[in-house]
């Protein structure tokens, strides 16, 4: 059953959507980034437990999925954005430094 790894990153994507808007920091981070990371961590480990032999009716292959994009879809908003303002801060820098 391959396929069926579609429906926990369908969740995934889903629960990287609403947090989206109900966590804040988003607007450094792209709204694709948002829900595709979610949806590939729940994916990723859906595979990793039907590797280990775990059947599509197995309760903690369903709950770890969903941690797991859960996880993705909180750290996000937390890291990216001040990794980005000291870029951003950095780029500047440069540019102020080349203009003088």
């Amino acid at each position: 059953m391959p396929i069926l790894v579609i429906v926990p990153m369908v969740f995934g994507a889903a629960i990287g959507l609403v947090a989206r808007y109900l966590l804040p920091g988003r607007e450094w981070v792209g709204l694709f980034l948002n829900v595709l990371a979610p949806a590939a961590a729940a994916g990723v480990v859906w595979t990793a437990a039907a590797m280990l032999g775990a059947a599509a009716d197995n309760g903690w292959a369903w709950i770890g999925s969903l941690v797991a994009a859960l996880v993705v879809a909180v750290a996000l908003p937390k890291v990216l954005p001040q990794r980005r303002e000291r870029a951003d801060a950095a780029y500047l820098a440069a540019l102020t430094a080349r203009k003088a």
